[in-house]
């Protein structure tokens, strides 16, 4: 089973592209977890561009969300919402549904106590609107999470790991059940 991860974060050294690496290490066998490329590359969305042939990179990024089985997010929370970049990447398919019906999980970090729950709030809003499959078991948020994974992707929080394991278990109970 392919999924597809997609970091909401751009910084170097992120905590959500950390959290995506561990993921991939942890994950069991059956699931083929790859690190989407920096969503930088996607243009600004512009309707007027959202044509048959869009920029390259869209219809990148479009192909890359068809060929996946499921997408993980991870995202940190910037002024109460996900990040513009993230935001932007989402706006480029909603006309063309790569995520109807995709299975989907979906983790929020932040070195803050409330764990990117306010982005959460809105990010799960807006996977409703591309009307994705996804579940609460499937939704991870984390709280501190500076103090539980470095930026090579290593767990130091025992919690942690059995959180994003249960996570990507529910991911893959999903993918089952989508056949």
């Amino acid at each position: 089973m392919k999924v597809l991860a997609v970091s909401g974060s751009l910084r170097k050294g992120s905590s959500n592209t950390a959290l995506l690496l561990a993921a991939k290490r942890i994950a069991d066998d059956s699931l083929q977890i790859i690190l989407a490329d920096p969503l930088d590359r996607i243009p600004h969305f512009n309707p007027d561009l959202d044509t048959d042939i869009p920029p390259e990179e869209v219809i990148k990024w479009r192909r890359e969300l068809k060929e996946a089985d499921a997408i993980l997010f991870s995202s940190p929370e910037y002024a109460f919402a996900i990040p513009g970049v993230l935001k932007n990447a989402l706006d480029w398919i909603v006309s063309s549904a790569e995520l109807y019906g995709k299975p989907v999980g979906l983790i929020n970090a932040s070195p803050g106590y409330g764990g990117a729950s306010k982005a959460q709030e809105a990010f799960l809003q807006l996977l409703n609107v591309l009307t994705v499959k996804i579940n609460d078991d499937c939704v991870l948020s984390i709280p501190s999470v500076n103090k539980k994974v470095d930026a090579e992707g290593n767990i130091m929080d025992e919690q942690t790991e059995k959180e994003l394991r249960n996570c990507l278990e529910n991911l893959k109970n999903l993918i089952q059940e989508s056949g």
